[in-house]
């Protein structure tokens, strides 16, 4: 019997062992973190996207101007909605601080078995959303002066402006669910 110090060759084993499931545990949790790091920046990236495009509808719906054009005695606003399309007159966001208003337009774009959100000035042509389910346009106000105020498909009142306007997006599967966008706009339409 010798009282030497040190480990027996069964204690080296036995730690040897549970170093190598150490190790293969962290190497295989690794690539678990990364693709979930990937998954959340690509969700960071779409959120980005959303919040950029709401932002800039916001703008430029709720700043939209009454702006009127004449044909003889008879004065008409230029605003114009259906669920597909929507044109009215405001400040283009490339021009803010210089230029004057301009016609604006968002339509749906149908490509291929998807839809897209195009913002349309006289200068310039900008696809907002890309590969949407569905996009839809409703208008909210009331038909005549004195009728109840209710959601519309279409805004066909050339005397007033729709009281809010909602953008409905249906993600593609597989993406983010987009909100709806309700704006109100800020403009009052002139007087009768």
């Amino acid at each position: 019997t010798s009282n030497q110090a040190g480990f027996t060759l069964i204690e080296l084993l036995v730690s040897l062992t549970l170093l190598g499931l150490m190790i293969a545990l962290v190497g295989m949790a690794l690539p678990l973190a990364m693709s979930a790091r990937a998954r959340t920046s690509a969700i960071s990236g779409e959120l980005g996207a959303v919040q950029t495009t709401h932002e800039l509808l916001r703008r430029q719906i709720g700043e939209m101007q009454a702006f009127q054009t004449q044909d003889g005695y008879i004065f008409n606003l230029v605003f114009s909605g259906t669920p597909d399309r929507m044109q009215f007159v405001a400040r283009p966001v490339a021009a803010q601080g210089s230029g004057g208003p301009r016609i604006i337009e968002l339509s749906v774009a149908h490509i291929a078995s998807s839809q897209q959100l195009v913002y349309t000035t006289a200068n310039e042509s900008r696809h907002l959303v890309t590969g949407a389910g569905g996009i839809r346009f409703s208008y909210f106000g009331a038909p005549s002066p004195n009728g109840n105020s209710d959601w519309r498909e279409t805004w066909n009142d050339t005397t007033r402006l729709p009281k809010l306007v909602r953008i409905q997006m249906q993600p593609k599967t597989g993406t983010l669910p987009w909100p709806d966008l309700i704006i109100a706009i800020l403009s009052e339409s002139p007087p009768a």
